[in-house]
């Protein structure tokens, strides 16, 4: 019995793991938090590009009404006119797509910590 004792007291012994470093399991554990940081400030952030995308696409939509109401107004010719609103048209259209396209990275990195 007490043989069987003395082998497993040797056995729990050599069972233990030795840390490469004094503080590796501190480090790991601080790793771990400021991922879990990072996966909070990603969905903040998402939320609020959702939002002044949003916000800046209204507010597009408002600009370039009154712009072309105003332009109406003013005596343009009517060639340099349409031209000026097909212009701010599509630099508008420009600026949501960079922003869809943002949004859709932010959304892809979001997943990504979320898979960590």
């Amino acid at each position: 019995m007490e043989n069987n004792d003395a082998l497993m007291k040797t056995l729990m012994q050599s069972s233990k793991l030795k840390m490469p470093f004094s503080d590796f399991e501190s480090r790991v554990m601080q790793t771990i938090e400021q991922d879990e940081k990072k996966a909070v400030a990603v969905l903040e952030d998402r939320k609020r590009g959702i939002y002044f995308f949003l916000a800046g696409m209204i507010f597009g939509l408002g600009l370039n009404y009154l712009l072309s109401k105003s332009w109406k107004d003013l005596q343009f010719n009517l060639p340099q006119q349409e031209n000026a609103l097909l212009v701010s048209q599509i630099i508008y259209a420009i600026l949501i797509l960079f922003f869809i396209e943002r949004l859709v990275k932010l959304y892809h990195l979001n997943r990504q910590i979320k898979g960590l």
